[in-house]
């Protein structure tokens, strides 16, 4: 096909979750950072969710790839079982042998039984269970049983679950709070956006052994405004827009190439993102006279009736957020000048100063109250519109994605800090906790040497005092501090500034 024409040594834009081929966005560090967690130990139960085609499966893929040789990996990619049926299959996947009649108990018994003859060895097991929005509920028991298996100290298996967006929903049933409550780590992986995908393009080429502009930058525009930023979409359209390049013989990607790919694997007409619905003559006529009929038996009413008349100018238009782009949201910060380019131009790249962009996926109420700027996706009868939140939205309209402008603490480098590691945020992290810094403190090495550590050491009782902060503010009680944690800690500091002051700026 085209592989010779453009020089490259293999298919850029395969949809098989290859590994090699991750592209390392935030969104998507941030989410490995959190399957790694899974090898600390610490976590029994893990939860990634994400939109179909967001490279969830390619992100446990290149995560297993990564453990190190003392960790046991087990995947299992059919959540259609039943229970016995799924300890069956995680016994083969860790190459246990059972007899194929064997109760769930007998099964359960095996497992525990080889869980802590690895433990003893100084070996990890670790689980992931990829489409699990497709567990049925007991199913989902099973999977809470299998946390009950440890030690005094520690877990001796670690459960990942991956799945799309519903499985939040499915966790958050009431006869399901036993398992939820269990989960020590969720990160929802979000759709890239205009920049990323640009460099998501060059990424998979590069890969692929041709390092260099194939696609223009308008049509790397149109493929994420058509793919809505999801990778497997994005390789769809991007490989077919190379094989139409090929038939014509060129060598770069044009718009026109986008939208010949667009017919074809998506079905839409050209540029059916760029027009309006067509109307005939004769509905644009009707309309009109539709309209000035209106209009004049208005100002008739108006002039013979006062009742009507005072009515009117009575009259209030219902107050409600002006739609706002992240640009808008941007600008009415102070933090972007008046732009004629679409929203998408101006990045949170090109941001000047401290201030930084967070985009989240916080529930509604977890937004009230805070005192940085914040920019709601809400769903409308168009589709979605962003609207800088206020008082007067309805939060059942609110479509789960949130962007905030903040400015990080000092020694924030914009990476998740876990317990036992060194980082300069931990200064600013007692001073907020009001936790002096405990200069005795010793770190065993391998080898049995005693170091001391400095002031950056997150240690244990600073992190046990971080997550009783976390479960007094709501949020997760992990002990891992990252942005939200963070905004929360600022939050509480400007309350104590100023006392009987409610809500913010947003």
């Amino acid at each position: 096909m085209y592989l010779e024409h453009f020089g490259f040594q293999r298919f850029p834009f395969t949809i098989a979750p290859d590994p090699d081929f991750l592209f390392p966005s935030s969104g998507h560090q941030e989410a490995l950072a959190h399957l790694q967690y899974a090898l600390t130990g610490h976590g029994g139960l893990i939860c990634l969710t994400g939109e179909v085609g967001t490279g969830k499966t390619t992100l446990c893929r290149a995560f297993l790839a990564q453990t190190p040789a003392e960790v046991r990996t087990a995947y299992l990619f059919n959540p259609q079982l039943s229970a016995t049926e799924l300890l069956q299959s995680l016994c083969d996947e860790l190459g246990l042998s059972y007899n194929p009649d064997a109760s769930l108990r007998e099964l359960y018994a095996l497992l525990n039984k080889a869980l802590l003859e690895w433990y003893a060895a100084g070996q990890r097991v670790i689980c992931v269970i990829d489409e699990a929005q497709s567990m049925p509920p007991p199913l989902l028991e099973q999977i809470r049983l299998l946390t009950n298996l440890e030690t005094h100290k520690e877990k001796l298996l670690t459960l990942i679950l991956v799945g799309q967006p519903e499985l939040r929903e499915l966790l958050a049933r009431h006869d399901l709070r036993q398992l939820s409550q269990r989960i020590t780590a969720r990160y929802h992986l979000q759709n890239l956006s205009l920049t990323e995908t640009r460099a998501y393009l060059r990424h998979r080429c590069a890969l692929a052994g041709v390092d260099g502009q194939l696609f223009s930058p308008s049509a790397a525009r149109r493929l994420w405004r058509v793919s809505g930023g999801v990778p497997r979409l994005i390789n769809n359209l991007a490989d077919r827009a190379l094989l139409g390049a090929y038939a014509r013989g060129g060598r770069l990607v044009d718009v026109a190439l986008v939208k010949g790919a667009e017919r074809e694997i998506l079905g839409h007409g050209a540029g059916w993102l760029d027009r309006a619905p067509r109307r005939s003559a004769f509905t644009w006529l009707s309309a009109l006279i539709g309209f000035v009929s209106m209009a004049g038996l208005l100002v008739l009413l108006f002039v013979f009736s006062p009742a009507l008349k005072e009515q009117i100018s009575d009259w209030r238009a219902p107050v409600t957020a002006d739609p706002v782009s992240p640009l808008a949201l941007l600008t009415a910060a102070g933090l972007a000048g008046e732009s004629d380019n679409a929203a998408e131009v101006v990045t949170c790249e090109q941001l000047q100063g401290s201030k930084q962009c967070l985009w989240v996926d916080w529930p509604w109420l977890r937004l009230q109250g805070l005192s940085v700027p914040v920019a709601v996706q809400m769903k409308s009868a168009e589709g979605f519109v962003w609207q800088r939140f206020s008082a007067d939205l309805n939060p059942a309209s609110y479509a789960g994605q949130a962007l905030l402008l903040w400015q990080p603490p000092a020694g924030y480098s914009g990476q998740l800090v876990r317990p036992g590691q060194k980082s300069d945020l931990i200064l600013w992290i007692r001073r907020q906790l009001n936790m002096e810094w405990q200069a005795d403190w010793l770190v065993i090495s391998p080898e049995g040497q005693n170091n001391q550590v400095d002031s950056r050491f997150y240690d244990p009782l600073l992190a046990n005092r971080v997550a009783q902060f976390q479960a007094e503010h709501g949020l997760s009680a992990d002990k891992i501090i990252g942005p939200e944690t963070l905004l929360f800690m600022q939050q509480a500091e400007q309350d104590e500034v100023r006392p009987g002051l409610a809500g913010g700026d947003n």
